[in-house]
């Protein structure tokens, strides 16, 4: 009997939330249950934890995570935009899972992801990473930032291409997750890094990775709500300023990050969905900050900007 295969596609970034909701829809084929699983993915009502393909003898499916039961109704309405008429012959099945860390059973099986010279990794991928490349060792957990979300991705492609044009100096991360971004400046330029997180599980999860991947007497992390704490302000001027988080909290920190910026500065933005990428443009316009490039990955934008 052939197991299923499971492709996840769009994780959240959020901390230690457990989805107990699975909504699993029958596709004609790959390519509808990769349209409905964009749709469901990028739906903010209501808003997915997760969502990826199923391959299994019945065929395609689409699956959606979520830590509140979804109505019928409302899941109806998100494909009907996607699909438009077509979506009234789907079968939506709501099944309620067992309390579980489904992120790490999901991401477990994943292979290596590759972003320029960086490959973010398991450990059971740890001999696998090639020789020119900087592995970066990375378990799925409770905190966010594995590699395979895209937020997570177009960061790494980001910094990659920046490290290539500028000479960084003083790197700044916020909201660093399971430190990922951080990890990854640190071992490329071998310069110190200061890292912050609110939540107490990205904090410990950072300091267990800078440890497991020899960063931890490069990079000081510390809990605080984006930029505001001591270790910020005294490692100021920042000439790489990093903050994968979401849209909303991005525009308020603008005018907050932009004083602690040198002249010149090379700032990535991400965890902003494409449509609410003029917002956060013109936050960072309006603190004199240019944009130099963008990067879509699985619905999700990056921003790369300078500070005048």
């Amino acid at each position: 009997m052939r197991s299923p295969v499971h492709r996840p596609r769009h994780l959240a970034p959020q901390f230690g939330r457990t989805a107990i909701y699975r909504v699993r829809i029958k596709a004609r084929d790959e390519a509808e249950a990769d349209l409905i699983c964009d749709a469901l993915g990028l739906a903010l009502e209501p808003e997915t934890t997760a969502a990826g393909l199923v391959e299994t003898e019945r065929g395609w499916f689409a699956e959606g995570y979520y830590t509140d039961e979804p109505t019928e109704a409302a899941l109806r309405a998100v494909l009907a935009r996607a699909l438009a008429s077509d979506a009234g012959r789907l079968a939506i099945e709501i099944e309620a899972l067992a309390d579980r860390n489904w992120v790490k059973e999901s991401l477990e099986a994943l292979p290596p992801v590759r972003a320029g010279r960086f490959v973010v990794h398991g450990r059971h991928d740890r001999d696998r990473i090639p020789a020119n490349a900087i592995g970066i060792e990375i378990e799925a957990g409770l905190a966010f930032g594995t590699g395979h979300h895209g937020t997570t991705l177009g960061c790494l492609m980001a910094i990659g291409r920046l490290l290539k044009q500028r000479r960084i100096r003083r790197p700044l991360d916020i909201g660093t997750g399971t430190g990922v971004l951080a990890i990854a400046v640190a071992r490329a330029l071998r310069v110190p890094v200061v890292a912050t997180d609110i939540d107490p599980i990205a904090v410990e999860t950072t300091r267990e990775n800078l440890v497991k991947n020899g960063a931890a007497g490069l990079v000081r992390v510390v809990r605080a709500n984006g930029a505001d704490c001591a270790l910020v302000r005294a490692g100021q001027p920042y000439d790489l300023v990093i903050a994968n988080i979401l849209a909303r909290p991005l525009v308020a920190l603008a005018p907050r990050l932009r004083p602690l910026m040198a002249p010149g500065a090379a700032v990535v933005l991400s965890g902003l969905l494409v449509g609410q990428r003029r917002e956060v443009e013109a936050a960072y316009r309006a603190q004199d900050c240019v944009v130099l490039f963008r990067i879509v990955r699985d619905g999700w934008m990056t921003l790369g900007l300078e500070a005048r």
